[in-house]
């Protein structure tokens, strides 16, 4: 029996630190999930129906499954992969600070508002990446004619004025 207790403290503080990131990984996972995987599960059923809008009912029954399946199976690859790093790099007191940014209401409108393509948000941020782009396209383009502006290759557009806020 003496050799009984010694080794049940060793176990509780070896179990500590096991806790400890246990904790750590399920709040970063929590963070990951409500973020990153979300954002990107939207994004690519998006992404998806305009695919498959493209094809037959038939046709897109058919590759539905297979695709959210391969989707499924890769998003969970990222949230482990992406939740251990966080865990590693942020300690629990952190992790708990940054689920509160995301579950704070205020925070939640705002990214609400983001992802909203019928926004005026989206709109303006879309147009300046637009220009930006096209800005860069431009300069290679400029670059492969020796520094020589392409010929019949038309400036940017201005982005439209912003619509007047609805009230």
């Amino acid at each position: 029996m003496r050799l009984a207790f010694p080794l049940l403290a060793l176990a509780l503080v070896l179990a500590g630190p096991a806790r400890a990131d246990d904790e750590r990984l399920t709040l970063a996972r929590d963070i990951v999930n409500k973020t990153v995987a979300r954002n990107l599960t939207a994004a690519f059923k998006q992404a998806e129906e305009k695919t498959l809008s493209g094809l037959s009912a038939e046709q897109s029954a058919k590759l539905r499954p297979e695709l959210d399946k391969t989707f499924a199976q890769e998003r969970d690859t990222l949230v482990d992969q992406l939740s251990k790093e966080y865990a590693q790099k942020f300690d629990a007191a952190e992790l708990k600070r940054l689920a509160g940014i995301y579950d704070d209401p205020v925070y939640q409108k705002f990214q609400a508002l983001n992802a909203d393509p019928t926004s005026m948000v989206t709109t303006i941020t879309k147009d300046a990446v637009t220009k930006m782009m096209n800005l860069l396209s431009l300069a290679a383009l400029s670059q492969q004619g020796n520094g020589q502006t392409p010929q019949g290759v038309p400036a940017p557009l201005p982005a439209p004025a912003p619509a007047p806020a609805k009230p």
